[in-house]
C-alpha cells in the first residue's frame, strides 16, 4: 500500500493576511500578529503575562505549563512585536491585567475561535485555521532562507520530523549547498586543479589511445 502524506500545511500569502487583518476586530489583530511572529499555539498565546515579555533581552517566551510539549520556549521579538507587546503589556499593568490578550470586557480571552472564524469568513480566506498562523511563522521563515535546525528550535519540535514538512517551501536549498560548497575553491585551485597531470588533455589524449589499443588487442 502506497503511503498518504495527509499532514496539512496551510499558510497565508501577503494577500489574504492583508484581507485578514482588515476584518480583526478590538484585541485580535495583537494577537494574530503576535502569532505571526511567533508561531506559538493559540493557548500558549492566551496564556502569556506580562512577565513573560522580557524587553531587555528581547524575548518572549511561554511557560513550561502552558507549552504543549511541556517545555518552555522563547522567541526572540521583532521590531513590530516589540511594539504590539510594549502596548499591550502597558495597558495590562494599568488595567491590573494578569493576561496580556482580554477581550472588550477586560477578562483574559478564553477562547478566540469564533471572532478568529468571522473575521477570516469575512476576509475571504478560506480553509484558514488559527493554528495555521503557526504554520505561516514557518513557512516565511523556510521561505527567507532560514535553516531547518532554527526553524525546529523556534518551532519548539522535539524532532526534526515535524520541521521538515516545510523543507519543500524551500526548492533552492540543494542548490545553495552547492553554491556554497564550490564558494569554498578559489578560481586559483580550480585552475590548478584542471592544469594536474592526470587532467591534462594530452594526459586524457595518451590514456585513450592506449585504452583503444588494449581492446583491440583483447
Amino acid at each position: 500500500m502506497l503511503k498518504v502524506n495527509n499532514t496539512r500545511v496551510r499558510f497565508l500569502d501577503e494577500e489574504e493576511e492583508y484581507r485578514l487583518m482588515a476584518e480583526c476586530k478590538e484585541h485580535l489583530p495583537a494577537l494574530v500578529v503576535t502569532a505571526l511572529h511567533t508561531g506559538f499555539r493559540r493557548n500558549e498565546l492566551l496564556s502569556l503575562r506580562p512577565e513573560d515579555v522580557d524587553f531587555a533581552r528581547g524575548l518572549v517566551s511561554v511557560r513550561a505549563g502552558y507549552a504543549k510539549n511541556g517545555e518552555g520556549c522563547s522567541v526572540p521579538m521583532s521590531g513590530t512585536l516589540r511594539d504590539i507587546l510594549g502596548r499591550l503589556v502597558k495597558e495590562a499593568e494599568e488595567g491590573g491585567s494578569s493576561y496580556l490578550f482580554r477581550n472588550c470586557h477586560g477578562e483574559p480571552y478564553r477562547s478566540c475561535r469564533t471572532a478568529f472564524e468571522y473575521a477570516a469568513e469575512q476576509a475571504r480566506v478560506k480553509d484558514f485555521r488559527f493554528h495555521d498562523l503557526r504554520h505561516t511563522f514557518a513557512s516565511r521563515l523556510v521561505i527567507a532562507g532560514v535553516d531547518i535546525r532554527t526553524v525546529q528550535e523556534l518551532m519548539g519540535h522535539k524532532t526534526i520530523a515535524m520541521t521538515l514538512r516545510y523543507s519543500y517551501l524551500s526548492p533552492d536549498h540543494k542548490r545553495r549547498a552547492i553554491d556554497a560548497l564550490e564558494s569554498r575553491f578559489s578560481e586559483k585551485k580550480s585552475c590548478e586543479f584542471s592544469q594536474h597531470p592526470h587532467f591534462s588533455p594530452s594526459f586524457r589524449n595518451q590514456k585513450s589511445r592506449v585504452s583503444s589499443t588494449t581492446w583491440r588487442d583483447g
